[in-house]
């Protein structure tokens, strides 16, 4: 099964895990920016950031965890997300806007862990300017 997206197309591999490959070079430069992304930011907002097992040297695929749980767009999440995007921003990582507008945000690019953590599952557009 796998779901289509404009730069990459989403495997899920049915091990708890997802696949994404890059189609064009905007592709690989989100598989990138998740793997530089998850690998250099602090302990205490990586945990919000889908966790990668693996990727490509070239950047041409990233394996993910999978999280199923829906992002439940309610006043209470969304004052979480708010939170977490102002953590995000005061570390200078720069969210998407489906992600970074909070109020309206893009529930497909996020979802709930077991504990009820917000963790973004699509990560790919944000941007970073200081040493997180």
């Amino acid at each position: 099964m796998h779901r289509f997206r404009g730069t990459r197309i989403v495997y899920d591999l049915g091990n708890g895990y997802v696949l994404k490959l890059a189609k064009s070079k905007k592709g690989i430069k989100c598989n990138r920016m998740e793997a530089d992304l998850y690998r250099s930011t602090k302990e205490s907002l990586k945990r919000h950031l889908a966790e990668i097992k693996s990727h490509d040297p070239s950047y041409r695929w990233v394996m993910m965890k999978k999280y199923s749980t829906a992002f439940p767009n309610r006043p209470a999440y969304r004052r979480k997300l708010k939170h977490l995007v102002e953590r995000l921003r005061a570390s200078g990582i720069t969210p998407s806007k489906g992600v970074g507008r909070y109020n309206t945000p893009y529930a497909p690019n996020l979802r709930l862990k077991r504990n009820k953590e917000i963790v973004v599952i699509d990560y790919g557009g944000f941007h970073y300017t200081l040493d997180r």
